[in-house]
C-alpha cells in the first residue's frame, strides 16, 4: 500500500471515529434529558363509612285503626290525645298508625318516643312493625313505653334489622291508654346508613345417604340452600322433586 492511500485510509478511520463519538454523545445527552418515569400507586380503595342518621315521625301524622276513635291532635303542643272512651269501646279505638319511607339497605338500630303522660293508670306505648308484602303477616321489631310525666324514652334496641323495602314495609303503632291530656308527641328512628356487612357465612354441604337427611338453616337474614338430585331409581317410589320439610327448633 502506497503513501497516499495510506493517507486516506487514516482520515476516513479519523472520520468514522468521530461519527460514531459524536451519535453516542448525541444519543447520552438525549438519555439523561428524558424525565424519569414514577411508577403512581394504585388509589386505595374508597373507605366504607357507618354513618348514623335520624327519622322523625310527628304524632299529627299518625292515624286511627278504628274510624270511631275519639282523639285530638293538638297543633300548638304537637300532642295526640284521646279525648274519652265510651264504655264497652273496642280495643283497636286506642290504636294509631303511621306509615314509614325507609331507606333501603339502612339499619335500624333504635327507636326513642316523645311525650306526656299524667295518667297513672295508662300508658303511651309505640311499637316498630315490619309486614311482609307476600303474606298478612307483621313483626313487632321494637317497642317503647312510657307512663310518668312530660318524657323521652331511652332508645329501644333494634338487633340486626337492614331495611328491606323489597320483601317489607314498615309502620308506626302507636297504642294510647293515658286519659286526656296525656299522649305522644313525636318518636324518632336511629338508623345506620353503610352498615359494615356482615360476614359470609362459609356454604355448608350435605350428603343424602338414606331417603332422609336433616340439617339447619340459620334463622336471621336470606339462605340459599340448593338440593341437586341425580338418580333416585334406588327409591321405592322416586320422586319427580325433592320434598321438604320444615319445622321451627
Amino acid at each position: 500500500m502506497n503513501k497516499p492511500q495510506l493517507l486516506l485510509t487514516s482520515i476516513l478511520s479519523t472520520i468514522f471515529t468521530l461519527v460514531i463519538t459524536a451519535g453516542s454523545m448525541l444519543i447520552f445527552s438525549r438519555t439523561m434529558a428524558a424525565p424519569l418515569i414514577q411508577m403512581t400507586p394504585p388509589p386505595p380503595p374508597p373507605v366504607v363509612t357507618s354513618t348514623v342518621t335520624y327519622l322523625s315521625v310527628t304524632s299529627l301524622a299518625f292515624a286511627p285503626v278504628n274510624a270511631d276513635s275519639r282523639y285530638q291532635k293538638d297543633p300548638r303542643r304537637q300532642l295526640l290525645t284521646l279525648t274519652g272512651q265510651p264504655a264497652g269501646a273496642p280495643a283497636d279505638s286506642r290504636l294509631f298508625i303511621a306509615p314509614l319511607v325507609l331507606p333501603d339497605d339502612s339499619m335500624l338500630t333504635g327507636l326513642t318516643i316523645f311525650g306526656e303522660d299524667f295518667d297513672n293508670q295508662g300508658a303511651v306505648q309505640v311499637r316498630l312493625k315490619r309486614c311482609d308484602h307476600s303474606q298478612a303477616r307483621c313483626l313487632s321489631l321494637a317497642e317503647t313505653t312510657y307512663a310518668a310525666g312530660q318524657f323521652e324514652t331511652p332508645p329501644a334496641a333494634i338487633p340486626n334489622e337492614i331495611v328491606n323495602n323489597y320483601f317489607y314495609s314498615y309502620f308506626l303503632e302507636l297504642e294510647l291508654t293515658a286519659m286526656p291530656g296525656s299522649g305522644l308527641r313525636s318518636a324518632r328512628l336511629e338508623l345506620v346508613a353503610n352498615p359494615t356487612p356482615p360476614t359470609p357465612v362459609e356454604a355448608q354441604r350435605w350428603a343424602l345417604t338414606g331417603a332422609v337427611t336433616n340439617f339447619l338453616l340459620p334463622n336471621q337474614g336470606l339462605t340459599l340452600a340448593r338440593v341437586c338430585a341425580d338418580d333416585l331409581s334406588y327409591l321405592e317410589t322416586p320422586p319427580t322433586t325433592p320434598a321438604w320439610l320444615l319445622t321451627a327448633g
